[in-house]
């Protein structure tokens, strides 16, 4: 049954290039969100299921654009050749790696294909979201993702499927992008704020005290996966969210119910806390936290291979070899492993990208409209996601997490829309 349900929507979203081609995008998205296949592997098996809707998705844009329905101006935007010169930026640090070949926790090869695609589907699927429907249901998938894993962290503590949990934290589904405990927690953080301002939209009151009930259950989900970044991230996007709703009681509520939450159900990160101090303790060599001997190493990195980089996933090959047994360890922090690993104007690129998520919030919050408007819901809900995945960022290496790259295209597209409405505005 669910197989044939599978091979149904995979139908459906290739008739919609007929009448809708953004449907087939919305397809890759959902899939790429939720990477399906390792939830219900039994369904999944033997389909190629990123290709197929990779593949819908450019037949997407192809089709929009026979059928003149593709805004191809759009690629115009400074955000889009930041993103280019990002990548081909990579491609050149990896050309030009003095430590080319030298083993790596992770294939320099893979994280460049994996960038590659995201990078095609990125300017894939612009076009195909520049109108507000397609828009609309581009944040919505951003809703119904986070809800549903919000929903999967907590069913697996309340039907005790320990098999899922390893050294008393949960950990994503085996083998997918999200195993990593921290990566599906940033997945919640960048969805929440979809979430959160879901409520100023909906008129039913289920419906407003359901999206009340996700809330805290999403920070249950955040301590269940110890995920303290995740947290801290959720902690900060407060202050943007109360910078744009100008609500002293919306803002109260959140504050408070997010200070009890903390006092009842915080236990679990302060046991992990202690624990890692009580370890530091035992072993006096060892440091406290390695990402703080990372970090150290990765600035003082920076310096020496300032243009290109040590060579993509080259950060412990070449720590290694001007640090000897400093650390073993990755950059756990994004921005150190763009400049330390593909040169400093990838470093500073990636915060500009982050500075202009900021900045369109600002925008959106100056132009005092009603979170009704599917183009302000969008830029302020992708503001907000951003800048909650850059908190994230600081503790994590993901270059290439690909709802990231996603929230920029919601944030780029209803900037542009709000624009060119000011646009045609002035020009009547």
């Amino acid at each position: 049954m669910g197989r044939l349900l599978l091979y149904v929507l995979i139908f459906g979203a290739g008739a919609s290039l007929l009448f809708a081609p953004w449907i087939a995008g919305l397809a890759y998205v959902a899939n790429s969100l939720l990477q399906p296949q390792y939830i219900w592997h039994w369904i999944f098996h033997g389909i190629p299921i990123f290709r197929i809707t990779a593949g819908l998705a450019i037949l997407g844009l192809l089709f929009s654009i026979a059928q003149k329905k593709a805004n191809l101006v759009v690629y115009k935007d400074k955000q889009n050749f930041i993103i280019l010169i990002i990548w081909a930026w990579m491609h050149l640090s990896h050309y030009f790696s003095p430590y080319k070949g030298m083993p790596a926790s992770v294939s320099p090869e893979l994280v460049l294909s994996t960038f590659n695609s995201i990078v095609i589907m990125y300017f894939v699927m612009i076009p195909l979201f520049v109108n507000e429907k397609a828009l609309k249901y581009l944040c919505y998938t951003f809703v119904a993702v986070g809800i549903y894993y919000v929903y999967w962290a907590n069913s697996a503590y309340i039907n005790q499927e320990w098999h899922k949990f390893f050294n008393n934290r949960l950990v994503g589904p085996s083998q997918s992008p999200y195993q990593d405990a921290n990566v599906l927690s940033t997945l919640i953080v960048m969805c929440l704020p979809f979430i959160i301002l879901l409520f100023f939209r909906v008129k039913s009151p289920i419906q407003k005290a359901g999206i009340i009930l996700v809330v805290p259950l999403a920070w249950h989900a955040m301590v269940l996966f110890s995920s303290r970044a995740a947290l801290l991230a959720s902690l900060i996007s407060f202050l943007p969210l109360a910078y744009v709703l100008r609500s002293r009681k919306a803002n109260i509520v959140i504050a408070m119910s997010f200070i009890l939450f903390l006092f009842y159900q915080g236990s679990m990160l302060l046991d992990r806390a202690t624990g890692t101090l009580e370890s530091a303790t035992v072993n006096a060599e060892e440091p406290i936290n390695p990402r703080l001997v990372s970090w150290e190493a990765g600035l003082k990195l920076i310096p020496e291979y300032p243009i290109f980089g040590a060579g993509v996933q080259m950060f412990e090959a070449a720590t290694s070899n001007h640090f000897p047994g400093k650390t073993p360890h990755v950059a756990h922090n994004t921005f150190i492993n763009f400049a330390a690993n593909t040169g400093l104007i990838t470093g500073v690129l990636f915060l500009t990208l982050i500075y202009l998520a900021f900045s369109r919030l600002r925008f959106a919050r100056k132009k005092k409209l009603s979170l009704n408007d599917n183009c302000v819901f969008a830029l302020t809900a992708s503001s907000i996601s951003i800048i909650g995945f850059f908190i994230c960022s600081i503790f994590l290496d993901l270059i290439i997490y690909e709802p990231f790259y996603i929230a920029l295209i919601i944030n780029l597209i209803s900037y542009n829309n709000l624009v060119g409405r000011d646009f045609n505005v002035i020009k009547k």
